[in-house]
């Protein structure tokens, strides 16, 4: 018996999460300014993370390019790189969050 004629006399389930949105003031607004005060702290902190990693990167090429070696220049340009994609991506989040949920919401 193939796949399809398998498929076929299998039972269909409704999906029971059709027509149903998050919805995050169900909790209440006391909750909602809460969990927005987290994350808006989280994402502040990140922020500054990836931009004292960029620094630190940065601050490692300049070091690495004058010491003449190129596997410390190499790594400190890896570590630079990863600091600035992810401050791109930190201060992109909302619009990054935004186009997934337009787009698969």
């Amino acid at each position: 018996m193939s796949v399809i004629g398998t498929l076929a006399i299998l039972p269909m389930i409704d999906n029971p999460l059709d027509g149903i949105l998050p919805d995050f003031n169900i909790f209440g607004v006391e909750f909602t300014q809460l969990w927005q005060k987290l994350v808006a702290g989280l994402w502040a902190v990140a922020i500054i993370l990836a931009v004292i990693f960029l620094i630190i990167g940065v601050t490692n090429m300049a070091t690495a390019s004058s010491g003449g070696s190129p596997m410390a220049y190499k790594d400190a340009r890896t570590q630079a790189m990863w600091g600035g994609i992810s401050l791109g991506l930190l201060a992109a989040l909302g619009v990054i969050v935004g186009a997934i949920l337009a787009l698969f919401g």
